[in-house]
């Protein structure tokens, strides 16, 4: 969950440390204090987008740091990032006028793109311009999956291996029918094969070939070493000769002395050993030799390996391949128009595997929907919308798609009687706001992103139906920690922690400033909410009995 932000120069906001605890959160104040600029502040820092303009009038720099607490799901991505973590995970991002980006994870520093995949493991922001995305019906598919588990299922898995399989067979037919200037790509590999066979190239002659230059090349060196180590062991008092008069001495005196046994085994060995590599070094001095017309034949040798791995190779392993490769290309070219049928064949028979893999996706699709279905239409009713029908619609389509063959869309009726439409049809300001909030709890009931926040989702709706906005956004914070930017004094007395925002000139400039409200001061600022700034004895008596209809109602959720 969020612990502290850290805020400097971010737009009106000159610096600002906030501590954040568990459950409801409520930010509040007038339009235009700077409740949006607190959030744009935390999308900056989890790796959002950012223009300059944000960067407070006066500073070169805007600077914002956000401290959270580990969770288990984060610690595989942290590992794999190579960024070191305790029990806290700490991010900044510090944005100079100039244009220059320093994020840092931990203290590592990161690019933003990972900025933000941590981030998403953190915290969630659901506001209207978030809304877009479960209104995108492309994104549709993907939250049906997310809310069913369905990537667990081992038909999913074997849906997308098959996929593979068949990508890579399009890829190749695609090839194959796309070699417009076959004749000379053929024209042009086999003169590739032809001087890859000329050359006659082996894994093992090259290292062999290596060898040989090196002896023959030092071969009055490695003569002389030989001979002088061989006659150092076999010479009047050579190693072997003294080794056999010290063996002599000791057998001499063992029958005396039994702690003489052990060095005598020791020497015994050490002149077997001795004795092997004195025949070896004798046998090399017999291969040993120097011949210039040999040398001069290997060197051309290895210089046609040279020039090779220059044209297709850095080594002849390489090389090697290069010639396989291209053998099999040409073959595929020779025999296009057989292979293309047999291609073509195989793709069939694929999509074939796929349809019926994708059957057995849409069949736990279409149960999913309606458990989704069923969820949603209960929020929906919980919230004031009792005469919406929510549905999941999973159509089968000769398409076949990289997770299946599947259209997924979410329709939605707000009469009864009225046809089911799309969610982008929803024109209602309230109406939309509502049903986003009943999906993203239906969703959250699968997320595990430990924090989320409301920004000012509460366009449209008064009264009753604000009173169960709240009452579910607190049913929320007893799982995850909660935040809601709101104007409505009903979802407000929800709170646990309340947070005003206000805005103050000082020395001819604005700032942003937020305080935390103790009991009075919420009951004083949800007073204003329902009357405005002058404050009268009925406004605080509604206010007061606002808070203490909800602490009833909050009573619901303790444990």
């Amino acid at each position: 969950m969020l612990l502290r932000i850290t805020v400097e120069n971010f737009a009106l906001i000159d610096h600002l440390e906030l501590n954040f605890e568990e459950g409801f959160t409520i930010l509040t104040g007038e339009t235009g204090a700077g409740k949006s600029i607190l959030i744009d502040s935390i999308n900056f820092v989890l790796g959002e987008k950012f223009s300059k303009e944000f960067i407070r009038t006066g500073s070169d720099r805007t600077f914002v740091e956000a401290v959270f607490t580990l969770e288990d799901s984060m610690k595989e991505l942290l590992e794999a990032q190579d960024i070191p973590f305790d029990d806290l995970v700490v991010f900044s991002r510090e944005t100079f006028m100039q244009g220059r980006n320093l994020a840092k994870i931990n203290g590592k520093t990161v690019l933003l793109n990972v900025l933000k995949e941590v981030g998403k493991e953190l915290l969630d922001i659901h506001g209207q311009h978030n809304n877009q995305n479960l209104l995108d019906v492309t994104k549709h598919l993907s939250y049906l999956d997310s809310f069913i588990d369905l990537e667990k299922e081992p038909v999913y898995r074997r849906y997308l291996d098959e996929f593979h399989k068949l990508r890579e067979l399009k890829d190749r037919l695609s090839k194959l029918l796309g070699s417009r200037d076959r004749e000379k790509l053929m024209d042009y590999l086999k003169f590739q094969i032809e001087d890859l066979e000329k050359g006659k190239l082996n894994l093992h002659e090259e290292k062999e070939l290596m060898e040989k230059f090196s002896m023959l090349s030092h071969a009055e060196k490695i003569s002389t070493g030989l001979t002088k180590a061989y006659e150092l062991m076999d010479s009047e008092n050579g190693v072997l000769e003294s080794l056999t008069s010290a063996i002599q001495s000791l057998k001499s005196i063992v029958k005396h002395f039994e702690k003489a046994e052990a060095p005598l085994e020791n020497l015994e060995n050490a002149y077997y050993s001795l004795q092997e590599a004195y025949r070896d070094i004798a046998g090399f001095r017999d291969i040993v030799y120097y011949d210039q017309d040999e040398l001069n034949i290997i060197n051309e040798r290895l210089y046609v390996y040279s020039t090779y791995k220059k044209k297709y190779g850095e080594t002849i392993e390489e090389v090697l391949q290069h010639y396989e490769k291209i053998r099999q290309e040409y073959e595929d070219l020779k025999d296009a128009d057989e292979i293309i049928l047999k291609t073509r064949k195989e793709i069939e028979a694929q999509r074939k595997i796929l349809y019926m893999a994708g059957k057995e996706l849409h069949d736990k699709r279409v149960s999913g929907g309606k458990t989704l279905s069923k969820k949603i239409n209960e929020e929906l009713k919980f919230i004031g919308l009792e005469k919406a029908e929510f549905s999941v619609s999973v159509v089968e389509t000769e398409e076949i798609h990289e997770y299946g063959t599947d259209d997924v869309s979410f329709l939605i009726s707000t009469n009864i009687g009225e046809p089911k439409k799309a969610l982008e049809k929803i024109v209602s300001g309230g109406e939309l706001s509502r049903i986003m909030l009943a999906m993203k709890v239906a969703f959250m009931e699968k997320d595990k992103t430990p924090s989320v926040i409301f920004d000012e989702i509460d366009t449209g709706i008064s009264g009753r139906i604000a009173e169960a906005v709240g009452e579910k956004m607190y049913s929320l914070s007893k799982r995850f920690q909660v935040f809601c930017v709101t104007h409505l004094p009903q979802i407000a007395a929800f709170s646990d922690h309340h947070l005003v925002v206000s805005k103050h000139e000082e020395k001819k400039r604005t700032f942003t400033r937020v305080e935390k409200l103790n009991l009075q001061g919420k009951t004083m600022e949800l007073a204003k909410m329902i009357g405005g700034s002058k404050i009268s004895d009925p406004q605080l008596k509604n206010a007061e009995d606002t808070i203490n209809k909800t602490e009833i109602l909050k009573k619901k959720y303790f444990l």
